[in-house]
């Protein structure tokens, strides 16, 4: 497996992972339709497209390749000059455990990191268990919990220092 910076080409397969790592965040949280339009909204490839031509050193998406195939993506960028943020950060169901998304994380963080930030944000929703234990045990820390923006939950949001 190895990552790299998302092309063009990778955008359904990106909207495909992320919408379905969301469902699967939010499942039993709030009720799948109103999942469904976060879910339009954040991953339509429309909106990835965008993303991915407009990605520079700062801002973008990575994913990683495993036999030719994308089985992870993540999305971020620099918040201020010293906040790196993991804006998502999706693995496809049959390779989570694999390491596909340490592998996303510590290469958003070396950019973030070159980027000059000193720490690095994340989030999830309240309730989303296996996404917070994933960044506990990268050694983030529940720094505050939020209303969702568009969902009756609260986010919490994730810090660490790098």
């Amino acid at each position: 497996m190895f990552v790299r910076t998302a092309r063009a080409a990778d955008v359904s397969d990106i909207a495909h992972i992320c919408a379905e790592g969301w469902r699967d965040a939010a499942a039993n949280i709030v009720a799948p339709t109103e999942v469904g339009s976060v879910v339009d909204a954040r991953f339509s490839e429309s909106r990835l497209h965008r993303e991915v031509r407009k990605a520079d050193d700062i801002h973008g998406w990575v994913v990683a390749v495993e036999d030719g195939e994308v089985v992870a993506a993540g999305g971020g960028g620099m918040t201020d000059k010293r906040r790196g943020e993991v804006f998502s950060l999706h693995t496809h169901p049959d390779v989570r455990g694999s390491g596909a998304g340490t592998a996303l994380l510590r290469t958003m963080t070396a950019k973030h990191v070159v980027s000059g930030a000193r720490e690095q944000w994340a989030s999830c929703l309240d309730g989303d268990e296996d996404t917070l234990s994933f960044y506990r045990a990268r050694g983030f820390d529940v720094a505050d919990s939020q209303p969702h923006d568009d969902l009756p939950a609260a986010t919490l949001k994730l810090v660490r220092r790098i």
